[in-house]
């Protein structure tokens, strides 16, 4: 992969897209930002999936072969009395449908994070499903395997559960799932986020043979939306999603198959990225690296940056911290790009 010029971190955060009330008093501030609870109607909607799909046809999963693992899920609750399961060691991929009441014929595949060690089911997963929903978006949360689990088809494996689902949202088309199959947005965090990014990126890659017709359809999305994503491999990499990826001792050659800081091919859809500059976990140089190759590439990023906030917050972050309002700048995102 190519390197690029590497711009200061200075130079980058000045030509970041910032939100526009980042400099308004706090009284606004508070005013502006839309609570978690608002969002996500805890108290309200904790709808299961419509439908539970499983990716593959029966004994013709790639990727093999199958990790001496069992499939589980940590039922947890976080200090705030809400739900957060994960998926762990998972065998059996599927992708959880989510009806909007009112579709607007769009749809999102929503792409948990987890470190490539396990997959979030509530945050980033089925909380931001029924967002989605709530705007009209039918949609579709991936549980994927883990590279982690030492699958024979390694690092692949993910990518290979990505392709396929976005593949069947696609199969479904108007009749199954009233979805536009040119409407269909990614959504990913942390690890999920470069997952996602995969999924823009290496639109070519045919990771696994044709099994049905659905594996015709293209793998790329009609645009993502990342939130604080792992992007780069190399120096400064999230170092749990690395291992887990590439396993211990990875190659120069593999750290730059999946790291996306240098040039990106010009057919990578439009990006909406969202990151904090305090992110402990996967720093916030991550984001500055994206929105510099994206640009070097000719392509469409919006990039907001917040000086609060904390990493996996998905929809829950702190009304009172600016990075709460990012649900309703992706939503503006998503219908200035005909993908609402």
């Amino acid at each position: 992969m190519t390197d690029l010029p590497k711009p200061s971190r200075r130079d980058l955060l000045a030509g970041a897209t910032l939100l526009s009330g980042a400099l308004a008093a706090p009284h606004a501030l508070a005013q502006a930002a839309t609570s978690a609870t608002e969002i996500l109607g805890f108290s309200k909607d904790t709808r299961e999936p419509d439908l539970v799909l499983p990716l593959w046809p029966e004994r013709r999963m790639p990727g093999g072969p199958v990790p001496q693992v069992t499939e589980s899920v940590d039922d947890q609750w976080d200090n705030a009395g809400l739900r957060y399961r994960v998926a762990e060691h998972v065998t059996r991929p599927t992708l959880s449908y989510f009806a909007a009441a009112n579709p607007t014929g769009a749809a999102v595949l929503i792409v948990p994070g987890g470190g490539y060690s396990r997959v979030g089911i509530d945050r980033e997963g089925y909380e931001s499903a029924r967002w989605m929903n709530a705007q009209g978006v039918a949609a579709f949360v991936l549980r994927y395997r883990l590279p982690a689990d030492r699958w024979g088809g390694k690092a692949l494996v993910a990518l290979q559960d990505a392709q396929r689902a976005m593949r069947l949202i696609r199969a479904g088309g108007p009749g199954r799932w009233s979805v536009d199959p040119r409407r269909v947005t990614v959504m990913g965090g942390s690890a999920g986020g470069h997952l996602a990014l995969s999924l823009c990126v290496k639109v070519y890659d045919r990771t696994y043979p044709v099994l049905d017709e659905a594996d015709h359809l293209l793998t790329r999305p009609d645009g993502a939306i990342l939130l604080y994503p792992v992007v780069t491999l190399g120096a400064g990499a999230h170092v749990g999603s690395r291992l887990a990826l590439l396993g211990p001792d990875p190659s120069p050659e593999d750290i730059a198959q999946w790291s996306f800081d240098g040039k990106l091919p010009g057919i990578t859809p439009p990006i909406f990225l969202v990151h904090a500059v305090h992110d402990r976990v996967v720093p916030v140089d991550h984001a500055l690296a994206l929105f510099a190759s994206v640009r070097a590439s000719g392509g469409a990023i919006d990039m907001h940056l917040f000086e609060d906030g904390a990493h996996g917050l998905g929809l829950r972050a702190d009304p009172s911290w600016p990075i709460a309002r990012w649900p309703d700048l992706a939503r503006q995102w998503q219908v200035r790009n005909g993908l609402s």
